[in-house]
């Protein structure tokens, strides 16, 4: 992972693990960087737009700016694709089932991530 990662992303649903993965997100942030939030429904799912704004709120009340993404299809087929297409060097996401010891294991979306992604990736747990 670069020093101070230049372009971040993170995806985000809106869960206890996607919170953490924002706010992770949010203090790597530092002079130059760019966060960029990502939300994927599912096809015909129209909830994408509220979970947005739970993030935008979120970063707002720690006074950082960021942009906000709401795609559609496989959420770790498209957080890869987005973060090629912003040539991220780094994709923060959250692991399902928080920090529940026995369950140590990335959910199915992070593997995935961690899997395909071009660049560095955090599993925030």
């Amino acid at each position: 992972m670069a020093a101070q990662p230049k372009g971040i992303v993170v995806g985000f649903d809106g869960t206890e693990g996607a919170l953490r993965a924002l706010e992770a997100a949010a203090e790597l942030m530092g002079y130059g960087s760019t966060l960029t939030v990502v939300t994927v429904a599912l096809e015909g799912d129209s909830g994408g737009r509220d979970v947005l704004a739970q993030a935008r709120e979120f970063l707002l009340r720690r006074l950082v700016t960021a942009s906000y993404v709401h795609r559609i299809g496989d959420p770790a087929e498209e957080l890869v694709a987005a973060a090629g297409e912003l040539q991220a060097d780094l994709v923060v996401v959250g692991r399902r089932g928080g920090r529940d010891a026995a369950h140590p294991e990335p959910g199915s979306v992070s593997a995935d991530v961690v899997r395909r992604a071009p660049c560095d990736v955090l599993v925030v747990g």
